[in-house]
């Protein structure tokens, strides 16, 4: 069996100069003559030159997180949309780089972004900005802008049109609902979403389906938003027999305000949420809730940013993810007197 040194006295050239040249060494500078002789000396000598396997080099994707670190630890959603990303960025061989809203700054400090993710409710100028330091983004939750910019997001609208048509199904007509407002990232601009949003087109639309504005909470997208909105409804007159919490976490707090007034309401008053966290199942009682896909969301948004990355005729698109109603116990039927 021909070795390296048979090549390199053959071919006249020393062994290391062989080594480099069969290796496809870029470094070694050696005229046009001498690879030649040394590959015709291999061929001679049927020595099998082995081919390099180019190491591939790793792309890498900023992924933005539109709200503070300490604020997603306390928020599954956002956690959870992150987590996803991050998880699929890995498995495609592309290295992560995370910024939170406290580490903006260093987005634009960074030239050797392939890529954006960007997670949450981002404003106009904060997607300009980020677009001319990284013309490839992928927007995930919302989009600034659908003519200019890629994202997916969830069908809220429809997830909510379901949800009050559930509530029918079980007998409830007299609905309330407790949600929250943010402002687009880095602007006093108030975000109000397609949950609430289309809660009252419902009430305008439907007849059938009726809800005081005093029913109606809007503070933030927490617990202590459902526990303290809950006590309020509790304490009138009248209140709803359903309310529509615009996250699970809502109605978590939602929950425990039930549970201290139940032994003085004076009916089960039923409560449904949104995102089907972990913990949902777990809620006393477990609860009914819309299903936001998080998992599949990430990857399709990591996906997407990979196909804008291979092309440049890109054509701005908006992947719409379905929801699930997960029916539990927390919705009681309500028997028409």
């Amino acid at each position: 069996m021909a070795t390296l040194k048979d090549i390199a006295k053959l071919a006249g050239v020393s062994v290391a100069t062989v080594s480099r040249i069969l290796n496809e060494d870029e470094t070694l500078s050696v005229k046009v003559e001498t690879r030649e002789s040394v590959f015709s000396a291999a061929k001679s000598l049927n020595y099998k030159v082995k081919k390099r396997v180019k190491k591939e080099v790793k792309r890498s994707v900023g992924v933005v997180q539109w709200i503070s670190s300490y604020e997603e630890e306390e928020d599954p959603y956002y956690f959870g949309l992150r987590m996803s990303v991050e998880n699929f960025c890995i498995q495609n061989n592309l290295r992560v780089h995370r910024y939170y809203i406290e580490t903006f700054e260093e987005i634009f400090e960074n030239d050797h972004l392939d890529g954006l993710i960007c997670i949450g409710k981002f404003s106009l100028q904060q997607a300009m900005d980020f677009e001319r330091h990284c013309p490839k983004i992928v927007f995930v939750d919302s989009n600034p802008d659908s003519k200019k910019y890629s994202s997916v997001v969830s069908d809220l609208t429809l997830a909510t049109l379901d949800l009050v048509a559930y509530l029918k199904e079980m007998g409830h007509t007299n609905i309330g609902y407790i949600g929250g407002r943010e402002y687009l990232g880095g602007t006093d601009s108030l975000y109000v979403d397609a949950r609430e949003r289309t809660f009252r087109q419902i009430l305008k639309d439907d007849s059938s389906i009726h809800c005081d504005e005093a029913h109606i909470h809007v503070k933030q997208y927490n617990a202590k938003t459902g526990y303290d909105s809950m006590k309020k409804s509790l304490k009138m007159d009248s209140y709803p027999t359903a309310f529509i919490c615009a996250s699970d976490s809502v109605a978590m707090g939602a929950l425990s305000a039930l549970g201290e007034y139940r032994k003085k309401s004076k009916h089960p008053v039923s409560i449904v949420g949104y995102n089907d966290i972990q913990s949902a199942r777990f809620f006393n009682p477990p609860l009914t809730t819309m299903a936001l896909n998080t998992k599949y969301m990430g990857e399709l948004s990591v996906s997407l940013l990979l196909l804008i990355m291979k092309t440049d005729k890109f054509v701005p698109s908006k992947i719409v993810c379905s929801c699930e109603l997960i029916v539990r116990e927390s919705v009681f039927e309500q028997k028409v007197s």
